[in-house]
């Protein structure tokens, strides 16, 4: 059996994560093309080569949906890396104006010695352009599970409760221990982006598109800090 996360949210958290299908028909963003916006219902099996960003309405809200992430499993450096992938619909940290953005994807990773993903040993936790490390022993758990420190707003992935300039979480908001994890569809490898925020504070790409996090997650264990 996998060893799946428990995620503990900052007392202002105002996002948290839900399933890509369910959120897009909730929130209705637009699907741009090259040559502007593609008409008809919003669909998961528009995200193709036709598209090449979502465009969310300005006035985002969370919707009301139940937890989801997606799970998938990578090898390398002789482990099995299985990765907790969440989908946030809006991104609302910033530090001097410069930050927000439209779609979040984070993600967990556990190195582990066997295929189910239960005798993890290493675990990787995302940070915007890089990430944490630790050997599996090293971080805080409950029940044998790893406790993961979600950042307000940009829902970075901590090893315990920070106060920085940059992220805090109090550990005093939600906790997210039951998610239901699912297998990534076809979307997983889709070359637009999730949203239409542009600049540095740019929408993310899609997970199969995040090079080393996806296809060499012990180069990206191996690169964090």
């Amino acid at each position: 059996m996998r060893v799946a996360p428990i995620f503990v949210f900052d007392s202002g958290e105002t996002f948290f994560p839900v399933g890509v299908e369910e959120s897009l028909a909730a929130t209705h963003p637009k699907l741009v093309g090259r040559n502007g916006p593609i008409a008809g219902p919003v669909d998961v099996s528009k995200l193709n080569d036709d598209c090449i960003r979502l465009d969310f309405p300005a006035d985002m809200k969370q919707p009301d949906l139940p937890p989801v992430g997606y799970w998938h499993m990578a090898e390398g450096g002789g482990l099995y890396w299985h990765q907790y992938w969440l989908w946030y619909v809006y991104n609302p940290w910033n530090v001097g104006g410069v930050g927000r953005h439209e779609g979040d994807w984070e993600f967990v990773q556990l190195g582990c010695t066997d295929q189910d993903g239960a005798k993890p040993v290493l675990v990787t936790y995302s940070q915007h352009h890089t990430g944490a490390k630790r050997e599996y022993w090293a971080v805080s758990h409950e029940r044998g599970r790893p406790l993961v420190y979600a950042a307000r707003g940009s829902h970075a992935n901590y090893l315990a409760p920070v106060a920085t300039v940059d992220d805090r979480c109090d550990a005093k908001g939600r906790r997210i221990e039951e998610i239901e994890w699912r297998e990534f569809g076809p979307w997983a490898t889709w070359k637009g982006r999730w949203g239409n925020s542009t600049g540095e504070g740019r929408s993310p790409e899609s997970p199969g598109q995040q090079h080393s996090r996806w296809a060499t997650p012990h180069l990206f264990h191996s690169a964090a800090r």
